[in-house]
């Protein structure tokens, strides 16, 4: 037989120039895959996270049953990820499934491209694309978060590319007329569809691409009752994971719904009915601000150029021949999006996982196709010349790809040192140990989570003489809580709670906890500095003290304590002034209890955080509390000296002189448009923006990340009266739900720039005159505003004017 030569493989056109070994070139295409789960490997969560992913965490270890939809995929495959790695603790080892999820899509999506239709000489080209493609999904900023701790999304998001590569595997295998093996890939195919309904519902909405894909590759399949059947049982076969339901609903003990034996029982948990997030909220009208808001989440995953191949991407596969593949990934792209932009829900950047690594698929197939074109034009030039064009082009690549985003997402993505939850549980045992109090301490969602593990995993659970945690949920909200408890013994919350103040109680900070006690409490407590002699200020006193942090870095927020009482119930609006060497933080009434509302004698004790400037000098500055008399609009004599407090340098600190507004060393306002009609103000403006009743105002803010955020912020944008009445409120997680800036782990990473959009809807009734547009943002548990720092740090104020709206007549 004659032998095949150098540039001959198999008697086809060998894919690689000048005899280059396949298996070498393969090896080399391959080999950088490894750095996906050395990434995420270096920087997963190692302890418990907050809320959610504590609780899927606990729900495996123990086989109990999550929130709805249940996600029964994800239960056994935590339980399986417990069981069969021998090392690491509990938790580890569930994040480390979300891990394993996210590197298997990468390889999904690399094997993907390397399937796509091209002559077997650009087979080489492929595996450079499908690299690129992988590299640049895996280190997306939404991909990666998600990839480091315990999360469904992540999963799910693999089911989708898990889908849409086996149908490609399955198209090819019809091309190349292998339509007998070839199903084998369809009935995989079908397999995955039915696993991933059972992990959560989002799953479905990819079904019309698929089914549309599959009619279009083969019209008459439905009429092979042998093949459809097949596709069916290998379906129920998925789907027979729901059997965990039914079965272990019922049996004692049981983490979750008891009733999912029924019929009822098992369709609300699975469906989540009754939860309004699960619908769409935003109408026709929205649309135009919905695609900012997911241009916006794009932008924070890729840069232009990858944006642009995606395009080029579409364009390829729109060409004939490939459109089947254009329609499976367009019209799954598209089907998600639609439904998922328009919910509501306080992180729809989890939903959009499963889009943004299709943007990055598509992002490949058009490296892909450029290589291809850039490959033809140059096959006249002598082959080194034509390697070394495509190599540079593949490098440019990948450095505006993966090479870019890991320069911007490595040093801020990371939750390797984030314990958050064992820290919550480790104070709860440090606080009232020992202390026989008989207290009751109150939890929210996300801190009660670490509780319940640390009960039903651990086996440790406080002493109930020393203090007993309760949830607090919607069937017994918080004001009921308190009223419910409060007559047995002392309690606690584990963050501070406008409402319970608003109901009549005070509110006391006590370590990192709050307890709850009645008006007229006239104690100091004992972790506080009393001071021998009130130091007065006005019409109130101070007769404690605490500041607990004497050592911190430039940016961090420091808290300070303070006992304050009145002889008298003052008449005047009374606010402390701290002062930190030069610096001046000037607090304001916003949750805080006011002054005229205290009781004659009662101590009350409040806690105040302030954030240090980015750029404040090392040094040691002493702190002095003073009392601004704000119904006066004057200082008192008061100027209390309460320690020091040594500082060290940031080496990096962010720039903030271009911001409009700088909340809390945090969130960085740094633009604002409003328009209506054609009339266009840019924040702050002077002159009015006119409008008549019934318009809308549609503006635009940017926010700039100055640094990881603690807790999840609530941004308002409240049109007011020349007396600082809201007439029109707007109060909602950033981006209308789309971009929390924290939950369960910080979600904004600092230096990300989001455009947050929003139409202010003008009352009919609202009376001709000048009105001013507000905006800023608020703690969304506490309700606590994030205070206004100036250039020079000093701190005042809790809002932002954009400017004036003039209101006309009919």
């Amino acid at each position: 037989m004659k032998p095949s030569s150098p540039e001959r493989e198999g008697g086809r056109p060998h894919p690689f120039p000048g005899g280059v070994s396949r298996t070498l070139v393969v090896t080399a295409q391959v080999a950088p895959l490894l750095l996906i789960p050395i990434l995420y490997l270096a920087s997963m969560a190692r302890s418990l996270v907050l809320g959610d992913p504590t609780e899927y965490t606990l729900v495996a270890h123990v086989l109990g049953i999550a929130h709805p939809p249940g996600y029964a995929f994800m239960t056994l495959a935590g339980k399986l990820f417990q069981t069969v790695i021998p090392f690491g603790e509990i938790p580890w080892r569930t994040h480390l499934l979300s891990a394993t999820a996210a590197t298997l899509a990468a390889v999904l999506i690399f094997a993907t491209i390397r399937r796509l239709p091209i002559r077997p000489a650009s087979k080489g080209l492929a595996g450079m694309a499908a690299l690129f493609a992988a590299l640049t999904v895996s280190t997306a900023a939404d991909v990666w978060q998600h990839a480091i701790h315990a999360n469904p999304h992540i999963i799910t998001a693999t089911f989708l590319v898990a889908n849409l590569f086996f149908l490609t595997r399955w198209w090819s295998a019809q091309r190349n007329e292998e339509a007998a093996g070839g199903d084998r890939w369809l009935f995989a195919f079908s397999l995955t569809a039915g696993l991933g309904v059972t992990h959560h519902p989002l799953t479905v909405f990819s079904f019309p691409a698929y089914a549309l894909f599959i009619l279009a590759v083969r019209p008459a399949i439905w009429k092979e009752g042998r093949t459809v059947l097949k596709m069916v049982a290998f379906a129920l076969l998925g789907l027979a994971v729901w059997l965990y339901f039914p079965i272990r609903s019922p049996m004692e003990p049981v983490f979750g719904p008891d009733d999912m034996n029924t019929l009822d029982g098992f369709l609300d948990h699975v469906l989540a009915r009754g939860l309004s997030e699960s619908l769409p909220f935003y109408g026709a009208a929205d649309q135009p601000a919905r695609a900012l808001v997911f241009w916006t989440l794009l932008r924070l995953q890729y840069a232009l150029p990858t944006i642009f191949l995606a395009g080029l991407g579409v364009a390829w596969l729109a060409r004939r021949g490939r459109r089947a593949l254009l329609l499976l990934y367009g019209l799954a792209l598209l089907s998600n999006y639609a439904f998922v932009i328009n919910l509501r829900v306080q992180d729809i950047m989890a939903y959009l996982l499963g889009p943004f690594m299709v943007v990055g698929l598509l992002a490949g197939v058009g490296l892909l196709a450029l290589l291809i074109v850039l490959r033809r034009r140059l096959r006249e030039r002598p082959p080194a010349a034509a390697g070394a064009a495509l190599a540079v082009t593949f490098a440019v690549a990948l450095f505006f790809g993966p090479a870019w985003q890991m320069a911007r997402n490595l040093p801020a993505i990371s939750l390797r040192d984030y314990d958050e939850g064992r820290r919550h549980v480790e104070q709860v045992f440090e606080t009232f140990n020992g202390r026989g109090e008989g207290a009751v301490l109150l939890h929210d969602w996300e801190h009660m989570t670490p509780m319940w593990y640390s009960r039903y995993v651990e086996g440790r659970w406080p002493d109930p003489a020393d203090v007993r945690p309760e949830f607090v949920s919607t069937a017994r909200p918080w004001v009921e809580s308190v009223y419910a408890f409060l007559p047995g013994g002392p309690v606690y919350l584990n963050g501070y709670r406008r409402e319970i103040v608003d109901a009549g109680f005070r509110l006391r900070p006590r370590g990192p906890f709050y307890q709850v006690v009645e008006p007229g409490e006239s104690s100091v407590p004992p972790e506080l500095t009393r001071l021998e002699e009130p130091a007065p200020a006005g019409e109130i006193e101070l007769v404690g003290y605490r500041l607990p942090e004497t050592d911190a870095a430039a940016g961090e927020i420091v808290s300070l304590t303070l006992a304050m009482r009145a002889p008298v119930t003052p008449t005047h609006y009374y606010v402390p002034v701290l002062r930190v060497g030069e610096l001046t933080f000037s607090f304001t009434t916003d949750s805080h209890l006011v002054t005229p509302l205290w009781q004659p004698g009662e101590v009350i004790v409040e806690r105040f955080d302030f954030a240090l400037p980015h750029d404040m000098a090392a040094g040691v500055y002493d702190v002095t509390v003073q009392v601004n008399d704000l119904t006066a609009a004057r200082l008192t004599e008061l100027a209390l000296p309460v320690g020091a407090l040594r500082v060290s340098a940031r080496p990096d600190p962010p720039a903030t002189d271009h911001l409009l507004a700088n909340f809390r060393q945090r969130v960085g306002l740094a633009s604002a448009l409003a328009w209506n009609g054609l009339t266009v103000r840019r924040a702050p403006w002077e002159e009015a923006l006119p409008a008549r009743p019934g318009d809308t105002v549609n503006l635009v803010l940017q926010w700039e990340s100055l640094a990881q955020a603690e807790e999840s912020y609530t941004v308002f944008v409240h049109l007011i009266d020349a007396a600082n009445r809201p007439l029109v409120t707007l109060d909602y997680t950033p981006l209308g739900g789309a971009a929390p800036t924290h939950l369960w782990i910080p979600k904004w990473l600092p230096g990300q720039r989001l455009w947050d959009p929003y139409r202010l809807p003008i009352p009919a009734d609202l009376a001709p005159g000048v009105y001013y547009i507000e905006a800023g943002l608020y703690e969304m548990t506490s309700g606590r505003r994030l205070h206004l720092s100036d250039a020079a740090g000093n701190l005042g104020g809790d809002r932002f004017i954009l400017g004036p709206v003039v209101v006309e007549a009919e």
